[in-house]
C-alpha cells in the first residue's frame, strides 16, 4: 500500500510541477539566481522535528489538520466533480484510490518516510532586452488569466527518494504514446525520461521528466528542458550533484547577487520607480540556513551588501523593525522574550542575523500557535 500510495502521490507532483519545465542554457548567459537544499529525511530525524511530534499541542494539530483536508478532498472531488475535470477512466480510476484507506496523515507519513532530498535551482536569462516572459505569465497565471503550462525558467528541480520511481510511468495509459507523450529514453526496467506534449482543457501542457538510479535503493525524479535533462540525469548520477551530502540535518537557500541584478533590471524594463526598489541594487547575495548543530536547531540569514554603508543602514533598519514588533506586543509574552534572543550583527559589508532555536521560548510561541491553529482549524469544520 506505502509503494501504491508513493507512486500516485509521485503521479501527482508530475503534474503540480509542469509549470517547472525548465531550461539549462550555458552559464554564462543564464547563472543561478536561486539554489534550494533540502535534506528532508535527515531534517526530520532531528531533535527539534521528534520534540515538536512530542509536543502535546501537536497531536490536536495534526489530527484537526489532516481530517480538515480529508474533508477538502472528499468535498472537492468527488465523483461529480471529476467527472466534469477528467476523462472517464482516470474519474473513475481516482475515485476508487480516494474511497481506498489512504488519507492525508498516511502520505504525509509516506513522505516523511522515503523522501530523501530535494534540489531546486533556478537560472535567469540576462540576454533580453525585453521583460522576461516568464514573470508576464506566471502574473497572468496568479490573475487568472488563461495561460499555457509552458513555463520555460532555467534550472532543475529534483526529488531524490528512496524508491524506484519507474512504476510512475504506469499512468501512461491514460496518455497516447507518440501523441501525448513520447520517451526520450527508456532503459527495461531502468532509467526512463518522459516529454509530455497534451492538451488539457484548452490549454496546451508542455513537461519533461525522468528518473533515475543513483545508487542501491537511491533513485532521482528530475524535471528539465527536454534539450538538458539528459544532462541533469548524468550530473546526478556520476557529476557534481551526485557528490550532495544529504545526510547533514539542514535546509539552504541561497538568492545570489544575479537574482538581484535580475530583479533590478526587470523592474527598470518595466519602467516601474517606486520609492524603495533601488534596495535591490545595494544587495549581493543572501543565504538562509535552517540547520541542527549539537543537537540544537540553528536559524541563519547572512546578507552580503555592496558597501559598507548599506550593511550598517541595513543593520539598523532590522534592529529598528524588530524594536518595534516587540513593542507591539505584550510584556512577558512569548513573542516578546522570543524576539529578545534575535542577533543582529553587521560586519564590514555583511550583515547577519542568528536565532537559536532551541530555547524555551521558542517552544512556548509553538505551541500557542498550534493551539490557536487548531481552534481555528476546528471552528470551520
Amino acid at each position: 500500500m506505502t509503494k501504491r500510495f508513493f507512486v500516485s502521490v509521485s503521479a501527482l507532483a508530475v503534474f503540480l510541477t509542469v509549470n517547472f519545465a525548465l531550461n539549462f542554457i550555458v552559464v554564462a548567459k543564464s547563472p543561478t539566481i536561486i539554489s534550494y537544499r533540502d535534506n528532508f529525511k535527515a531534517f526530520a530525524s532531528s531533535d527539534f522535528v521528534q520534540r515538536l511530534f512530542n509536543l502535546p499541542e501537536w497531536e490536536p494539530f495534526a489530527e484537526a489538520y489532516t481530517d480538515a483536508c480529508d474533508n477538502a478532498i472528499e468535498r472537492e472531488l468527488s465523483q461529480d466533480k471529476l467527472n466534469q475535470m477528467l476523462p472517464a477512466e482516470v474519474a473513475q480510476d481516482l475515485r476508487q484510490f480516494i474511497e481506498s484507506d489512504i488519507t492525508t496523515r498516511k502520505g504525509v507519513q509516506t513522505v516523511f518516510q522515503h523522501l530523501d532530498a530535494i534540489i531546486f535551482e533556478l537560472r535567469a536569462d540576462f540576454d533580453d532586452d525585453d521583460i522576461d516572459e516568464n514573470l508576464k505569465d506566471i502574473t497572468d497565471i496568479a490573475l487568472g488569466r488563461t495561460k499555457d503550462f509552458e513555463i520555460d525558467f532555467d534550472g532543475v528541480l529534483a526529488f531524490i527518494v528512496d524508491i524506484n520511481p519507474r512504476p510512475l510511468i504506469s499512468f501512461l495509459k491514460y496518455f497516447r504514446e507518440g501523441t501525448d507523450y513520447k520517451f526520450i529514453r527508456n532503459e527495461p526496467d531502468g532509467d526512463f525520461i518522459l516529454k509530455f506534449d497534451f492538451e488539457y482543457r484548452n490549454r496546451d501542457i508542455e513537461f519533461c521528466c525522468a528518473g533515475v538510479k543513483l545508487g542501491v535503493g537511491r533513485y532521482a525524479v528530475i524535471f528539465a528542458d527536454d534539450d538538458q535533462i539528459s544532462r541533469y540525469c548524468q550530473a546526478f548520477k556520476t557529476g557534481r550533484y551526485s557528490k550532495l551530502d544529504t545526510t547533514q540535518k539542514k535546509k539552504e537557500l541561497v538568492v545570489d547577487e544575479t537574482c538581484f541584478l535580475f530583479i533590478d533590471r526587470q523592474l527598470k524594463l518595466a519602467k516601474i520607480n517606486s520609492n524603495g526598489i533601488e534596495f535591490f541594487s545595494k544587495i549581493k547575495g543572501v543565504k538562509s540556513t535552517l540547520y541542527e548543530e549539537k543537537n540544537k536547531l540553528q536559524f541563519e540569514i547572512d546578507v552580503k551588501m555592496r558597501t559598507v554603508e548599506d550593511s550598517a543602514a541595513f543593520r539598523d533598519l532590522l534592529t529598528g523593525l524588530t524594536a518595534l514588533v516587540q513593542l507591539n506586543t505584550a510584556e512577558k509574552s512569548p513573542e516578546r522574550e522570543f524576539l529578545q534572543t534575535v542577533k543582529i550583527n553587521a560586519g564590514g559589508t555583511n550583515v547577519s542575523v542568528k536565532i537559536n532555536l532551541d530555547n524555551p521560548e521558542v517552544w512556548k510561541l509553538i505551541a500557542k500557535r498550534l493551539k490557536e491553529v487548531t481552534d481555528k482549524i476546528q471552528n470551520r469544520q
